[in-house]
């Protein structure tokens, strides 16, 4: 899975006109740098709240950011774990945030 992204990234930027490897990619302005895959869907360069689809989180924070899981969709109330870049956990909850 990792080719397939980085050759995507790779990809967008050289369709962009500007010649480039993947590990030149930037991130936009307030975004993490990196992927974040929650329960198995990649986010490359997150930012924002992201939906679990259902009540377990499975992520892999691959980003330079901090993870916080949330126990009601739309990262609503107080996080109730947090996973560091880096790292990889399963836990209850219902959206990810990172910014």
């Amino acid at each position: 899975m990792r080719t397939f992204l980085a050759a995507g990234v790779f990809l967008l930027t050289a369709a962009s006109g500007t010649a480039c490897t993947p590990a030149m990619a930037t991130a936009g302005a307030g975004a993490a740098t990196g992927v974040l895959v929650v329960n198995g869907v990649p986010h490359v360069n997150p930012h924002g709240c992201y939906p679990a689809g259902g009540f377990l989180v499975s992520l892999v924070n691959n980003t330079d950011r901090t993870a916080y899981v949330y126990p009601t969709p739309g990262c609503a109330g107080q996080y109730e774990g947090w996973v560091q870049p880096g790292g990889r956990a399963q836990m209850n909850g219902a959206s990810v945030s990172i910014d």
